[in-house]
């Protein structure tokens, strides 16, 4: 399986706000479903880390406008 490149760092949601990029991670019940595990940069309530399949991470929420873009390095 060939994954993309995504890098750790600071990648803005297309709402505006700014998530931390931790790495890939691996969904132990479900073999190669690869996750992007990131946190908000933002107060929220609740658990802090968040996953998001690496297709939808990376997902058009429209045609050219990506669901997340990398902003930089943490």
């Amino acid at each position: 399986m060939s994954l993309p490149e995504i890098r750790a760092g600071v990648w803005r949601h297309w709402k505006g706000k700014d998530y931390l990029v931790l790495g890939l991670g691996h969904d132990a019940d479900v073999e190669d479903r690869v996750v992007v595990v990131y946190v908000p940069l933002y107060d929220v309530p609740g658990p802090r880390l968040a996953v998001r399949t690496v297709e939808g991470f990376l997902e058009d929420v429209e045609p050219g406008v990506p669901r997340f873009r990398y902003v930089g390095p943490s």
